[in-house]
């Protein structure tokens, strides 16, 4: 560990620093999704709009469910070109879908491999509808309780004492 924690305290970083890990926390949702799986909660290849509670559609290729292992193999079509990480917190992600920015038109989907974000909201989304969980919770419950981990998917769900020990993000 190498580096400034905190650049406006002069606070040098540690190797117990907590750190916001950004995609790897795929793999660690993956998982999560293989509990469920394998409790028969989710089915990989069943199509995700019955879960989400709405449609979701290649308006292109209206006929291909998009399934959990389309959205978590980053084969769902989907793009992040219509701006995900604008859409506000406890906003719904199904109009953002109504953008074609937000689909590849060129790729139906699970033809082609295009690195999404948006494909691991819509994950998340599924699994608090089937389990009635929230995600971040859901995920403690699920992957990183078991495996011993003293992590957090959100910094308000970590004890104040480790959050205050978060690495920066520059």
């Amino acid at each position: 560990a190498d580096g400034p924690a905190d650049t406006a305290t002069g606070r040098a970083v540690t190797a117990d620093d907590p750190v916001r890990v950004a995609s790897i926390s795929k793999l660690v949702v993956a998982i999560g999704v293989l509990r469920l799986v394998e409790a028969g909660t989710l089915d990989l290849d069943a199509d995700v709009s019955g879960q989400l509670g709405w449609t979701l559609r290649h308006p292109d290729w209206p006929e291909v469910p998009i399934t959990l292992r389309l959205l978590l193999s980053h084969r769902s079509s989907l793009t992040d070109g219509a701006g995900y990480w604008q859409v506000p917190l406890g906003e719904p992600l199904a109009p953002l879908l109504d953008d074609p920015r937000a689909w590849d038109s060129a790729h139906a989907p699970g033809t082609f491999f295009r690195y999404a974000n948006l494909n691991f909201p819509l994950v998340a989304q599924v699994m608090e509808r089937a389990t009635g969980e929230r995600f971040d919770r859901l995920m403690a419950r699920l992957v990183l309780a078991p495996l011993g981990i003293d992590g957090c998917y959100n910094w308000a769900s970590c004890d104040a004492a480790t959050a205050a020990r978060a690495v920066v993000l520059y």
